[in-house]
C-alpha cells in the first residue's frame, strides 16, 4: 500500500481499528519511537503487537523505518483527526481557537460595559459562545486523551 493512501484507507485501517490509532497518536506527540518504545508506553503485552502497529502505520505511509529501526512519524489529517492541529508534541483542537475568540470580545465586552450599558446584549452572546466553545474544546481534548491512555 505505499504511495498515496487514500483518506477513507486511513480511516478504516487507522481511525478505525483502536490500537493502531492509539499508536499514531502516540507518535504525533513523540514524533519518533522504537518498538520497545510504544510497547512500554502504551502498555501493550509484547513488543510484537507494537511492531505489527508500527508497521501498520508504516505500510500507510503514516511512518518511516530508519536504518537503527526508530520509526519517525508522518503527520497526516484524517477522521477525527481533521478537528485538530498538531503543533509541535501537542494536538490541539482547532475550537480553542473560537474559545480564544470567545474570551476575547467578552473581555472587551467587559472592560467596556461600565461606559456603555448597551454592551450587556452583546455580552450575552458572547458569554454563550464562550462557554460552547471552552466546553467543546475540552470535550475533543478528552476525546483523544481517553484514545491515547486508556489500556
Amino acid at each position: 500500500m505505499h504511495g498515496h493512501v487514500k483518506e477513507s484507507d486511513l480511516e478504516r485501517e487507522v481511525a478505525g481499528e483502536y490500537n493502531t490509532f492509539r499508536v499514531y497518536l502516540y507518535m504525533l506527540r513523540a514524533k519518533d519511537g522504537s518498538v520497545r518504545q510504544v510497547q512500554k508506553a502504551l502498555g501493550f503485552s509484547s513488543p510484537t503487537l507494537a511492531r505489527h502497529h508500527l508497521e501498520k502505520l508504516e505500510s500507510l505511509n503514516l511512518a518511516k523505518k530508519d536504518p537503527y529501526g526508530n520509526y519517525h512519524v508522518i503527520p497526516r489529517s484524517f477522521g477525527i483527526l481533521k478537528s485538530f492541529i498538531i503543533v509541535g508534541s501537542f494536538i490541539v483542537p482547532r475550537t480553542i481557537f473560537i474559545a480564544a475568540m470567545f474570551a476575547t470580545m467578552t473581555c472587551g465586552f467587559l472592560m467596556n460595559l461600565p461606559r456603555n450599558e448597551n454592551l450587556l446584549w452583546a455580552l450575552i452572546p458572547s458569554v454563550v459562545g464562550l462557554v460552547v466553545s471552552v466546553y467543546q474544546t475540552i470535550r475533543y481534548h478528552r476525546l483523544l486523551s481517553n484514545k491515547l491512555y486508556k489500556k
